[in-house]
Formats: C-alpha cells, sequence, structure tokens
C-alpha cells in the first residue's frame, strides 16, 4: 500500500501547477490519489469533505518516513512543535499554532488534547511514547472545544489504532541500526468465533544513549521499552459492536538526556554557576530564612576526592555522577460500544480507565560532583465516560449529541537534594551557617483531583447542494482541588527554610478548591465550488482550566490561590482542492487568533509560579499539498507560516519590571516547512520505494525574552528509505537526520533559579539501519 495525502503549497506552487497542466493527459488517467478518512467529525468522513484543518498519517506513512512516535510527525505537519522535557520530570511538550502549555506539572493543564482511541488522555508523557499497529494519527488544527472538548485550545492529536476484523493476518518486523538499535514488532489478527474477532499487536524497542558520560559511562537519552495492546470485538448480524481493549506498555532507561547549557551570570572558571545554595541560615545575620550562598563547584570534590573538570562544550558530552534513571508505566482498559437504534440514530459509549506511573531521578548540578539530584514521581489514575448520540442515513440534517465525564487523582512527589558537609570546614561562610554547609533539600507532595462535565451538540445542515453550515455548543464544569501535606525549602542540619520568614517549620498544609465552567462553540460554513473544490470558514472560541501551581504557588494563609482559564477566539478561511482527476491534493489555510489571559510563569524562590499575565495575537497560512506526477513518482509537501507574539505583557515581581510585549510566543518558529518525494520502480511482482524528505524549521525560541541564549537557529532535518516490497516480505534501508544536524527541542531554566541555569534537550543524532518483515494472510 503506497503512502498519500497532504503537505506543501509553497510561494512556487503556481509555476508547479502550470507545469502539471502541460503533462499528457493519458497519464493522469491511469492512476489517483487515495481517499482519505478520517474521523476528525467523530463519524467517517473523507479529509477533503469536512471543512476542518487536518493532516492524518497512516501506519505506512508512519514507517516510509521513520516516525515511530508523535514527535516525529511535526516534521510533516505545519506549525506544529513537539519536545520532550526531561530536566527532572518526563513530559512532552505540544505546541500548536503557538498554543501550547508553559505549566508542565501535574496542576497544570495540556494546549493541545491528545486522545487515543476517542479518549482523552490527561497525563501528556503519554504523548512522548511510541505508537504501533495505528489506523491513522489525525492532527486537527485550531480549537476543538465542541466535539474534543478539555483542553484542546491549540488543537488536538488523535491516535486511532487499528482494530481487529474477521480476516486472519500476522505480520512482524524487526529493526537494527547504530547505537545497538533493536526494535522487534508483531501484529496477530483473527476471528475467534462467527461474531467475535481479537486482534494483539506488541512491540519491544531498545539502544544505547545519544550521550556521552565520560564520567561513569551511563550514557543518558537510552531507550528500553516495551507494550502490549490486546483488543476483543464482537459484532452482531444487525451492526451492533462492542469492543474491549486492553493494554500495558512500559519504559525502563537512564533517562531520556539532557545538558546543562549555561546560564545568565558569570560562572567560574570551569564553566559552572558561581554560586549554589548550601544551607538556610538560622541568623541573626543574615537574617534567619537567608539563603547561604557557596561556590561549591569551586570547593567541593568528586567521590575520588578530585576537583571538577571544566563543564564538558559538546551539546553531547557530560559528566555526571548520580545514578540517573527513569521508569514509566501505564497501563490501561478501554471498553467502546456502538448501537444502531434505528435506521436515523446510532448510541454510541466510550469508557475508559487508565493508570500512569512516572518516575524519574536526574542529575541536577549536570556535573561529577554530588551537588544536587532531583527526583520526581506521578501517580496518576483515570477515568472517563463519554456517550453520543449520532444521526445515521442520507438526510440533509445530521447532529451528534453528546455527555463527558472525566476523573482523575494524581499523587505527585518532587525532591531535590544537596548534601551537608559538601565544603571545606575552613571555608567562610556568613553567620548562621552551618560549617561545612548544612545541606538544602525541598521536599513537596501534591494531591492533584480534577473532575471535569460537558454537555455538547453539533449540528450540520446542507442548505442546498452545494453550501451546508456546521454550529457546535459545549458546555464545560471543571472542578479542581489539590492538597500539599507539606513542603519547603530547609537546611538539613539547622532545620530553617529557605524563604522562610523566620520559621524553622517546613511550609504548612494548604488545600484548595476551584471550579471553572465555560460555554465553547464553534461555527462553520463550506461551500463547494465544484465536486473537488471547497471553501470553508469557521468561528470558533477555546478554553483551557485553570488550576494550581505544584509549588511556589501563592498562598493566602493556607489557602492556596488558583490562577485563571485562558481563553482563544479563533477565525479560519480556508480551500479544500483536487485536481487533474484526483491527481493532485491542495488545502490552504488562513487563521487569526485573539489569545487572552494566557497563562504564563515566573521564578521564584520556591520554584515556578503561573501567572494569567499576557494578551497575545497569533495569525497565520498554512498550505498542504499532493501531487502525483506519474504512476511512480509523486511529491508531497507542507508549509507553515505563524506570527505569533505578546500584545501585553508585564511582569511587575520581583522588581524591576520587565516588559515582554512584542516578543514572540515560546515554540512558535514563524516557518515550518516538509518536502517528501517518492519514487516506485515495478520490478516484476514485487516494488522497490525510494523516499526522501527533507524538514525546516526556521528561528525557535525558548524563552520570553527572546535573547540569543535561549534561542534554537533555523535547521533542517534530511531522512531517505529505501524499501524492497515483495508480496509476503519487505526490507528498508533507512537514515534519519543523515547530516547529523545537532539541534535542541527544548529548554528548561533550572534550580538555583537566581542564575537562570538552562538546561537543554536535543534532537536525535543521525541514525541509519535495516528492517525486514513478513507477513502471513
Amino acid at each position: 500500500m503506497k503512502p498519500r495525502f497532504n503537505r506543501l503549497f509553497t510561494a512556487t506552487a503556481a509555476g508547479t501547477l502550470a507545469a502539471l497542466g502541460a503533462l499528457p493527459t493519458a497519464s493522469f488517467a491511469q492512476t489517483v490519489l487515495e481517499e482519505v478518512v478520517v474521523t476528525a467529525t467523530k463519524r467517517a468522513e473523507g479529509l477533503q469533505d469536512i471543512p476542518l484543518s487536518v493532516t492524518a498519517f497512516s501506519q505506512n506513512d508512519m514507517d516510509l518516513r521513520g516516525f515511530s512516535n508523535i514527535q516525529g510527525i511535526q516534521e510533516a505537519t505545519p506549525n506544529l512543535n513537539f519536545s520532550v522535557q526531561s530536566a527532572g520530570q518526563n513530559v512532552a511538550r505540544v505546541t500548536l499554532r503557538g498554543i501550547g502549555t508553559e505549566t508542565l506539572v501535574g496542576g497544570g493543564d495540556p494546549g493541545v488534547a491528545v486522545h487515543i482511541d476517542g479518549v482523552y488522555v490527561g497525563r501528556n508523557s503519554v504523548a512522548a511514547g511510541d505508537i504501533f499497529d495505528i489506523s491513522r494519527v489525525e492532527v486537527l488544527r485550531g480549537p476543538q472545544g465542541t466535539l474534543y472538548g478539555r483542553n484542546a485550545t491549540g488543537g488536538s492529536i488523535n491516535i486511532i489504532t487499528e482494530r481487529p476484523n474477521d480476516e486472519f493476518e500476522a505480520n512482524v518486523d524487526l529493526a537494527l541500526g547504530n547505537y545497538n538499535s533493536q526494535r522487534l514488532r508483531a501484529v496477530a489478527n483473527g476471528p475467534l468465533t462467527d461474531s467475535v474477532s481479537a486482534r494483539v499487536a506488541l512491540f519491544s524497542d531498545k539502544r544505547d544513549g545519544f550521550y556521552n558520560n565520560s564520567f561513569n559511562g551511563r550514557d543518558g537519552d537510552d531507550k528500553d521499552s516495551l507494550g502490549v495492546r490486546l483488543q476483543f470485538l464482537w459484532e452482531s448480524e444487525s451492526g451492533n459492536e462492542v469492543l474491549l481493549r486492553g493494554y500495558h506498555s512500559e519504559f525502563d532507561s537512564i533517562g531520556p538526556g539532557s545538558t546543562y547549557l549555561g546560564d545568565d551570570l558569570p560562572s567560574t572558571a570551569t564553566g559552572y554557576p558561581a554560586g549554589h545554595i548550601t544551607g538556610v541560615s538560622s541568623g541573626p545575620l543574615p537574617p534567619p530564612g537567608a539563603p547561604i550562598i557557596a561556590d561549591l563547584y569551586g570547593l567541593a570534590t568528586t567521590s575520588e576526592g578530585d576537583a571538577v573538570l571544566p563543564r564538558p562544550t559538546g551539546l553531547r558530552d557530560v559528566r555526571r555522577d548520580a545514578a540517573e534513571f527513569l521508569e514509566q508505566t501505564i497501563e490501561g482498559v478501554d471498553l467502546e460500544a456502538s448501537f444502531t437504534l434505528n435506521d436515523a440514530m446510532l448510541f454510541r459509549s466510550i469508557s475508559s480507565y487508565q493508570t500512569n506511573d512516572n518516575e524519574i531521578l536526574v542529575d541536577a548540578d549536570n556535573s561529577e560532583l554530588p551537588i544536587q539530584t532531583r527526583y520526581r514521581l506521578n501517580e496518576a489514575e483515570q477515568y472517563s465516560q463519554e456517550f453520543n448520540l449520532i444521526s445515521q442515513g442520507e438526510s440533509k440534517l445530521q447532529w451528534i449529541l453528546g455527555a463527558f465525564y472525566y476523573h482523575e487523582e494524581l499523587t505527585e512527589t518532587f525532591n531535590t537534594t544537596t548534601p551537608a558537609g559538601l565544603l571545606p570546614l575552613s571555608t567562610p561562610l556568613p553567620p548562621g551557617a552551618v560549617p561545612g554547609g548544612g545541606g538544602v533539600a525541598q521536599d513537596r507532595v501534591a494531591l492533584h483531583d480534577v473532575d471535569s462535565y460537558a454537555l455538547f451538540a453539533q449540528v450540520s445542515y446542507e442548505l442546498t447542494e452545494k453550501a451546508s453550515v456546521t454550529v457546535g455548543l459545549r458546555q464545560t464544569w471543571d472542578e479542581k482541588t489539590q492538597d500539599r501535606p507539606f513542603g519547603g525549602q530547609l537546611d538539613l542540619t539547622n532545620g530553617y527554610r529557605f524563604m522562610g520568614r523566620g520559621s524553622t517549620d517546613p511550609l504548612p498544609p494548604s488545600t484548595a478548591e476551584t471550579d471553572f465552567s465555560e460555554l465553547t462553540y464553534r461555527v462553520s460554513a463550506d461551500y463547494a465550488l465544484t465536486d473537488d473544490n471547497m471553501l470553508f470558514a469557521s468561528i470558533s472560541r477555546g478554553y483551557k482550566s485553570g488550576g494550581f501551581d505544584f509549588n511556589g504557588g501563592a498562598l493566602e494563609g493556607d489557602e492556596q490561590v488558583p490562577y485563571d482559564p485562558e481563553f482563544v477566539d479563533a477565525y479560519e478561511i480556508g480551500s479544500k482542492n483536487k485536481f487533474y482527476d484526483d491527481r493532485i491534493v491542495l488545502n490552504l489555510t488562513a487563521f487569526y487568533y485573539d489569545y487572552q489571559d494566557l497563562q504564563v510563569f515566573r521564578l521564584t524562590g520556591d520554584g515556578p509560579l503561573t501567572d494569567n499575565a499576557a494578551q497575545s495575537t497569533i495569525w497565520g497560512l498554512e498550505a498542504e499539498t499532493e501531487l502525483l506526477i506519474t504512476d511512480a513518482f509523486r511529491i508531497d509537501a507542507s508549509v507553515g507560516h505563524l506570527d505569533a507574539t505578546y500584545d501585553e505583557y508585564f511582569v511587575e515581581v520581583p522588581p524591576p519590571t520587565q516588559d515582554f510585549s512584542g516578543k514572540t510566543l515560546n515554540y512558535s518558529p514563524e516557518w515550518t516547512a516538509h518536502l517528501g518525494a517518492e519514487y516506485t520502480a515495478v520490478l516484476g511482482q514485487n516494488e522497490l520505494i525510494f523516499r526522501v524528505d527533507y524538514s525546516y524549521r526556521s528561528e525557535t525560541f525558548f524563552d520570553r525574552a527572546n535573547s540569543d541564549f535561549d534561542t534554537q537557529d533555523a535547521y533542517g532535518l534530511l531522512n531517505a528509505r529505501i524499501r524492497y516490497s515483495a508480496e509476503k516480505w519487505f526490507a528498508d534501508v533507512f537514515a534519519q537526520n543523515m547530516t547529523d544536524e545537532e539541534y535542541v527541542t527544548g529548554q528548561l531554566i533550572n534550580p538555583p533559579f537566581s542564575c537562570g541555569c538552562r538546561t537543554v534537550n536535543l534532537g536525535p543524532p543521525m541514525t541509519y539501519g535495516v528492517t525486514v518483515g513478513y507477513r502471513w494472510e
């Protein structure tokens, strides 16, 4: 099966189309591009027939491009940015058309929703995992509040897995590559009875790390994951069906990997921060609770008694002593049932239960010295239930009614530790400091509870044979609670707390409850110029819930102060087109966003604090195309242009006031583009497929100040694959990032926040290998 779909329209598109018009007419009648069917509207429809901006990838598309997870698809999706944040946590940061999230801890919500088989996934760490045996991945751009609701302000990424069917099939493939990469995938499907089918899919993926740890040889950014998904489908003769799905995946490694980039303030000769908190004063001078700052990097020694070596300058070179690790286990069960009530009405129920345990420890000082470790454990449990009543048949009026409930419980544990006695006892310290350094530990435990309810409806009406309108409404009620039993940054020896206002105790227990409600909507109209050319326009409103900060949050007495929701009013126009007897697909979109009450963060002595501190205007253009030049040669491409800036953004605390108005939003490059070319040579009954992909991403900022220090310059990635495909088997030779581009995908400012210390995550280096697969039918 050959890949299909979407991508590019560049400034030279007009010339390309003109050239295509000169091709012999006879050649265009032989083959057409395959129709892409998606469920973005919660019913199966052709991608070219719905008034939405959607990019879709099948499993075959993913394989030929070398994408094994969502992170890969950003290379071929306009205005999508994806990174995995790993400096003390393991979460995915997804930004779509400039809208994402600044708050990556448990109390916050993503700005781009992820759904797997119709189930909303609350913990965005799931988005960092591998996906396999899928029917397709759909990227819905723009607010999707009506049908997908919860936190789909920027859009929704929907992963739809393959379902069981009543035909026997099985396949297996093995990929081997550099960095000792070994990936095994297998699928088996078939009927159990006349009415019950089953499908099982499993994978295992291992490789060595992309980082070089010259201190202890534990090279970060390695991989050791496995997963299994088992499904049973019952189908009646009348078309009713019940699908039971269970899944388990686990990830066990040294960790995703990160590099200490540097800091704003002058550093020592070794390249590390000149000052680090080594204790907390017990007074009288400096006053109780004041931090004791010392040059730990210049005075502390390694476990062998050696002084620290200069900080490595290579982005993939590190020297760390801590036993870093990452362990994640995701398990769940879904029950999906569909019943035809009559010729005009279908009832659907989706029930889901999922757990996600995510544990990580990192070397926070990024050196061979035992200065600081950072540990986080997130234990999440979620349950969701959705009911749909969906119209059927060929009526001009089509509708869907829905009710949704979501409950999540999350226990989040966070600890940073700097041990006591790192400094020589002779080191002079201020009065109130413990000789040698008292050591500091920041402990925080938070218990999050979320309940979300929603009612929604969407109605589409065919005004004429050419014109239709769609109106959707969703009312959402969100309830959040957070309990913090204890916390604070304490001197391990004298018990005083940093910023403790003289208290010798940790932060007192605090509780908080809040609720939000919002009506979101979508109104769209489409007009068919011809059977193959459609214009559409829409107005929609997106909403992302407010919440509580995990650490650093403001208090009023013992009550935590929540931050407010954020909103976006979106306006979009577009065109979907097929030309030359379905040999060319061209989709164009323009959008304008009024983005209000952005949830942004600032740093305090105890950690990040989220504020609703900004207004923003976002506008952009997107184009996607696929060109079937000949029966054997096709091109797919895309381009996205984005202008995402703060209209008004002032930060007054701590002084002095800072003005970020006019700055570009984080993770919002001005240009994203992709160009893919594929040639298929027929060799008897077999095929030889040549595939090349190039993606481009312009300058990207990781901090609101848009400084050179927080910027990734423009870069491009080149991938290639050659596949020999026979009836029962295939073999690949592939290479990803062929030019070995070194680039930053994400950045985090870490403790001690006073130094502005940056830790960055990198994209994969050049990888290459071979894949062989076999299929039984």
